[in-house]
């Protein structure tokens, strides 16, 4: 497929990729600062702790059902207006949610925070490849993906320190300056466009992939959390398949589709987002549950331990980003893929060599170096998935993009508890399950190889620049 390079006219200012940051980052901050804040949430609105997961669950699942709806509101109503609403939506959430007085105006709020942030999710990258050539895009991506990389690693931290410190009420105020400085920001830089596409919205089609995306959210909630009957998850993840399997065939036959699958047909994003990126993200997303588990439960360490240990992950993951522009443009896509598939499979495997004697020096080194090669290839398939797309497709790619990646989490999550269950019998999980675990999920990670080898060294090249000077820009 010939690739179009595009640029609009006049050169952008810098300040445009760090306002879609700021936007990555609160999303990114409110899926991981809710956690820690979760027992004094509790004693505020006079709930048990282990009631209170449906506030994690509730805004990954708005997040899942909202972002095919970025498309068609940015083709319809102009990429800026729909950036601008969805800041302001989100500082509105955010507000609503300090404010709560009770657990379901907590959930609301939650929800709706999750709908503001699929919009800035999805059109935050749209925004960037309508404004940069693809031959910049790479450098930025990186640095935007820090702030999104940031998340995991300060939001414990912070809502901690919040909950602890002031009120947890303030985990949800602080997105407030933020957003409304990015609206600010994104109403003066971002490009608009002129002829808003009149494409009707496509209710059955929202109606199918929402209901759906749902149902499997909550299904591997429930699943990783062991909270409700087996015979309840089944009935949810049953009817959520029938439900997808239905939507996916409406998508491919309808006219104008709220989730374009056929982007899949695309080579390129189909083997770096789904047969190889689908498999390794699953693999990879994995260590983030079942590692400090097996620190907690396993070796006895209490989760301030655990923290302290698994956190250096991400740390990694920050640092890799900071390389990956001149790796890729000395290797190409492919040969990075095909290299580092195994070396990640390996390192995802080797937790099973983890031991409670094990020094903790040893384990920080390691889950550091997991960190980087993590790192290595998450930001190596996002940055190929869109390397074939045309202007024109970018809205409904990124929609789609994000739904799978966030749907390969879930499952990844669900997955993982279904599986130390089934290997613990109804009992504890002992070290020996997880550790079986861990090789499951290498070997899982490791099937994704078969799709990397089918990549071409030219693949990404006008994306990575493999064959060219680095550009210093």
């Amino acid at each position: 497929m010939a690739t179009t390079r595009f640029a609009p006219a006049g050169e952008p200012s810098m300040l445009l990729p760090a306002t879609v940051a700021c936007g990555v980052f609160m999303t990114s901050l409110d899926q991981n600062v809710v956690v820690t804040a979760l027992p004094g949430i509790g004693e505020s609105l006079d709930r048990p702790p282990g009631q209170l997961g449906l506030l994690i669950t509730v805004y990954v699942a708005s997040l899942i059902v909202t972002m095919p709806l970025g498309g068609w509101l940015a083709d319809r109503f102009g990429l800026r207006n729909v950036y601008c609403f969805a800041l302001l939506v989100f500082a509105s959430a955010s507000a609503l949610c300090g404010l709560s007085e009770n657990m379901w105006m907590l959930v609301a709020s939650r929800a709706l925070q999750g709908f503001g942030g699929a919009l800035m999710g999805t059109l935050g990258q749209v925004v960037i490849l309508s404004s940069f050539p693809r031959d910049r895009t790479l450098k930025i991506n990186m640095y935007i993906s820090l702030a999104g990389q940031s998340g995991p690693l300060v939001g414990p931290l912070v809502g901690g320190a919040l909950a602890t410190y002031v009120s947890w009420r303030w985990i949800f105020y602080i997105n407030i300056p933020i957003a409304l400085t990015a609206t600010l920001l994104a109403a003066s830089l971002f490009p608009t466009t002129t002829k808003p596409v009149r494409t009707p919205f496509d209710v059955p089609g929202f109606l199918l992939v929402g209901s759906g995306m749902a149902l499997l959210v909550f299904g591997m909630d429930s699943l990783a959390a062991k909270d409700a009957a087996a015979a309840r998850i089944a009935m949810e993840l049953v009817l959520a398949m029938a439900i997808l399997t239905v939507a996916a065939f409406y998508c491919l036959r309808a006219r104008n589709p709220l989730l374009d699958l056929n982007l899949l047909r695309i080579r390129t994003f189909r083997i770096s987002f789904l047969t190889g990126g689908g498999l390794d993200t699953i693999g990879l997303s994995s260590v983030v549950f079942l590692l400090p588990l097996m620190f907690q439960l396993g070796f006895g360490m209490s989760a301030v331990q655990a923290g302290s240990l698994t956190f250096v992950a991400a740390i990694g993951s920050l640092l890799m980003r900071f390389f990956m522009p001149r790796l890729l443009n000395r290797f190409g896509f492919k040969r990075v893929l095909v290299v580092n598939t195994p070396i990640a499979a390996l390192l995802v495997a080797g937790f099973a060599l983890m031991q409670e004697s094990t020094p903790a020096w040893i384990v920080l080194t390691y889950i550091f170096v997991f960190g980087l090669f993590r790192s290595v290839q998450w930001a190596s398939t996002g940055n190929l998935a869109y390397s074939d797309i045309a202007p024109e497709q970018l809205a409904r790619f990124s929609a789609l993009y994000y739904i799978l990646w966030q749907l390969a989490v879930a499952i990844s999550v669900g997955l993982a508890a279904a599986l130390l269950s089934l290997l613990a019998g109804g009992d504890q999980a002992s070290v020996n399950d997880y550790r079986i675990l861990f090789v499951v999920e290498g070997l899982i990670t490791l099937c994704a190889l078969l799709a990397y080898l089918r990549l071409t060294p030219r693949d990404g090249a006008h994306v990575s620049g493999h064959g060219q000077p680095l550009s210093t820009e």
